[in-house]
């Protein structure tokens, strides 16, 4: 790969969770002014500490570390703790005013660590307990998102919202630290979607004895921070998400934003 130096050089972390990889690096490469560099987990982790973060103008986050599941999902996966480096790397980026964008699947990432959560603004949880139901979710899902902040710059370009086929959730958000971007239409409730915690213990597409409350349908947030600028969006299932020309200017605006770190907060 040719690397363009005048263009934003993005490090894209993946593993965890299995995707399209060619459609993937596809849109990726689609994405004009933008220099991306895929490295797994825990590969990955070192582009965090020392001097490797000045090399990355904006981390975009698609893996989804810290489980264990079992190889014929019959029972309930195994929790495992990012190490303490890495916890300590990621905080200070963040606390430093590095941007990032997480995708899709990374909203369930590294479940054992609340602080991550809270970067992020939300969680989708595998794992039913007293305390928090299990996150819901639906393939391929045709619907239209209608901006919620208009005039954000990550929604350059797209006044009208647009239509795609994707993986929805239905999960925990944290409204009160977000700053809604876009809303989907789809009916995100428990009759409508399926528990997480049922699919990982063989029962895919399956809702019986699942609970959890109507979702407000945000599907792209900013995160506020007083330093660093995060953004996350809730798409990046497949192919038909990977080629959609919203989610492509959704993503190239969303890197593009969270690069510029010469002011702090919401502004542009």
């Amino acid at each position: 790969m040719t690397v363009n130096r005048s263009d934003r050089q993005v490090l894209v972390v993946t593993k965890g969770h299995t995707y399209d990889r060619n459609a993937f690096g596809a849109m990726l490469d689609s994405l004009d002014g933008i220099t991306c560099t895929q490295v797994e987990q825990p590969a990955a982790q070192r582009h965090f500490a020392g001097e490797e973060p000045a090399r990355w103008d904006a981390y975009v986050m698609y893996d989804m570390p810290g489980y264990e599941f079992s190889a014929d999902h019959t029972s309930p996966p195994v929790l495992t703790d990012p190490p303490e480096d890495y916890r300590r790397d990621l905080l200070d980026l963040v606390a430093s005013g590095h941007g990032f964008v997480f995708l899709h699947h990374a909203l369930a990432g590294w479940p054992t660590w609340d602080d991550y959560a809270d970067v992020m603004g939300g969680r989708f949880r595998f794992i039913r307990d007293p305390g928090h139901p299990d996150s819901g979710y639906r393939h391929g899902v045709t619907q239209h998102v209608e901006p919620a902040a208009p005039g954000h710059p990550v929604l350059e370009g797209l006044d009208g919202g647009f239509e795609i086929q994707d993986e929805v959730y239905l999960c925990e958000i944290h409204d009160a630290e977000i700053t809604p971007l876009l809303v989907t239409d789809a009916e995100l409730t428990d009759r409508t979607v399926w528990s997480a915690w049922n699919a990982v213990q063989g029962r895919r597409d399956d809702n019986d004895g699942w609970e959890h409350p109507r979702g407000s349908g945000v599907a792209a947030w900013v995160r506020d921070h007083p330093r660093s600028r995060i953004v996350y969006i809730q798409f990046g299932d497949g192919p038909a998400a990977f080629g959609n020309p919203g989610f492509r200017r959704l993503l190239a605006n969303a890197v593009d934003w969270v690069s510029r770190r010469d002011t702090a907060g919401q502004g542009a």
